[in-house]
């Protein structure tokens, strides 16, 4: 049948109606001539159909499910990693790191000068607040002499870096192993924090299911309680680690958990007219109040960065890093309290790596007030440096601090393994020093000359096990690169994942917190760090050269 065009006149329309009227005359007379059986066949096909239709809408109306549905789908959300329960956690099953290719495969130049096989250098007097990543890396794209950035990957903007089975993740070492121990150290964290949003060091206890009793029995399972503060800002620093924030993240549990423990630092930030109390995070009763707030400082800035969360996080993190900037000792770095005179690498290594993350932060406090702080504490490391490449605590290579009035004597953790050392040498990659300066070198050698390894105490041998070592040790022989990293990740590895507690018990996925500071931070303390400690292949990103320089 062809279509005509709508009417246009009066005359046009009458004639349309005449010709309608016509067919419908033309229609009944053909009904009247059709035969009876064919027309009761007709009406009883049209009731039949009638009927169907009828049937079918009423199931379809009695069925949800099959209901039309209009609307944009929302995005499918991201498939969870394997339950880290699927296997059994340890190092046999790592995945190895691919060789070179072979050589047949390049052409081989000459070689004229020798190759320093450790990361390519960043051009010097690259200053520390430039230590964070913005992933700008144009490298193919953008000619001349533009610099790169070093940061995090998800820990600074997360979220995962370098999920399991990349192949920069597989290349510097990572492994199923050593993701499934993060997934366990995080659910244990999680079913450990406290309903008010905190961890706490002695206290955490009250949400265990059995008590998270170490084999060994007593009380060093528990830590003290003027450190919840600092202790609380390590777990949220591991899930941040692991890509997630408290407003997004792919395990919605952990976003409600940071979530919590954003909202107890904001409790516990002081606000006064005081520049030597506004900001800060916590109690200052204690002596050692400043660990906990530039740990805080540390965490709430990377959240930020993370998240974008300016309205919430911004204002409480200006605050903080101001007390940070207001404490430092002039021209040196920082200790107990505000300006106190004497620095203390320890403290100083931890407000480096606050202001790093908060310089990131946009937060528009001037950069000669950054730069002033950076340059401080390279000056007092170079202080506590000794001509062998030690970094000492507070004078040039000694031995380091030890915790008082908790050991009975002989002291039963050896002194041979300086952090100190590890705070020094990162620092120093990070401001852009090179790595084929002697005392960047000095300082790997003495760090691998002590690799991780899990020795408790027994007799006259002392132990090994330092978290604490083995967290800044990891991040700075990460910056380092080659195969001093490759050497330094296997022990690490191999001290950190099979002694990681494993089973149906409620200690699963926590590290017994048996090591020089473990009655300090308690089970809380030394299973955050350990989480940290094996994000090192995604959390930071590997300094690099600028391009064309």
């Amino acid at each position: 049948m062809k279509h005509r065009a709508a009417p246009s006149t009066q005359e046009e329309l009458e004639g349309d109606l005449e010709l309608e009227s016509a067919e419908s005359r033309s229609v009944v007379a053909w009904l009247r001539n059709m035969p009876c059986f064919a027309l009761s066949a007709l009406l009883h096909l049209i009731l039949l159909l009638a009927m169907i239709n009828i049937v079918y809408h009423e199931a379809v109306k009695e069925d949800p499910g099959t209901q039309c549905q209009f609307g944009i789908a929302s995005a499918p959300k991201p498939k969870p990693p394997a339950d880290y329960r699927e296997r059994k956690r340890g190092t046999e099953d790592q995945i190895k790191i691919p060789g070179p290719p072979a050589l047949a495969d390049f052409t081989i130049a000459k070689v004229t000068k020798e190759v320093d096989e450790v990361t390519t250098d960043i051009p010097l007097g690259t200053s520390l607040e430039e230590a964070g990543d913005r992933k700008l890396d144009f490298s193919d794209l953008v000619p001349g002499n533009l610099s790169w950035t070093i940061g995090t990957g998800r820990g600074v903007l997360g979220p995962r870096g370098l999920p399991s089975g990349h192949p920069a993740f597989v290349r510097e070492g990572g492994s199923p192993p050593t993701e499934d121990a993060v997934r366990a150290a995080l659910e244990w964290l999680l079913r450990h924090q406290d309903a008010g949003g905190s961890w706490k060091a002695a206290k955490y206890i009250h949400r265990c299911e059995t008590r998270c009793a170490s084999e060994r029995g007593g009380s060093i399972s528990e830590g003290f309680d003027n450190v919840d503060v600092g202790v609380t800002a390590l777990a949220m620093l591991a899930f941040a680690g692991y890509g997630h924030t408290h407003r997004y993240g792919a395990h919605e549990e952990y976003v409600e958990c940071l979530r919590r423990a954003v909202d107890y630092m904001k409790r516990v930030q002081v606000h006064s007219d005081d520049p030597s109390t506004d900001g800060r995070f916590g109690d200052g009763s204690h002596e050692h109040w400043m660990y906990n707030h530039l740990i805080a400082t540390m965490a709430m800035a990377e959240l930020l960065v993370m998240s974008g969360d300016g309205l919430g996080l911004k204002k409480p993190v200006t605050d903080a890093v101001k007390l940070i900037l207001h404490a430092q000792n002039d021209g040196f770095g920082w200790r107990y309290g505000v300006k106190p005179g004497d620095s203390d690498t320890s403290v100083t290594g931890w407000a480096v790596l606050a202001l790093k993350a908060a310089k990131i932060a946009n937060l528009g406090i001037p950069a000669d007030a950054f730069d002033r702080a950076f340059s401080g504490a390279l000056h007092w490391i170079d202080r506590a440096t000794s001509s062998s490449g030690k970094t000492g605590y507070q004078a040039p290579g000694d031995e380091g601090s030890r915790l008082g009035g908790v050991f009975p004597e002989p002291y039963p953790f050896t002194k041979d393994l300086s952090c100190m050392t590890a705070v020094g040498v990162l620092c120093r990659i990070f401001a852009g020093q090179s790595r084929s300066s002697p005392v960047i070198r000095k300082g790997v050698d003495l760090l691998l000359a002590q690799a991780p390894r899990w020795q408790e105490p027994k007799g006259r041998v002392l132990s090994t096990i330092n978290f604490y070592y083995w967290y800044y040790g990891s991040y700075a022989l990460f910056q380092f690169g080659g195969e001093e990293w490759k050497k330094w990740n296997k022990a690490m590895i191999e001290a950190l994942v099979s002694t990681q507690r494993q089973g149906d018990i409620c200690e699963d996925g926590s590290w017994d917190p048996v090591d020089e500071w473990g009655p300090a931070g308690g089970r809380v303390y030394a299973t955050a760090l350990g989480a940290m400690t094996l994000e090192v292949y995604y959390r930071f990103r590997r300094l690099t050269t600028g391009v064309g320089g």
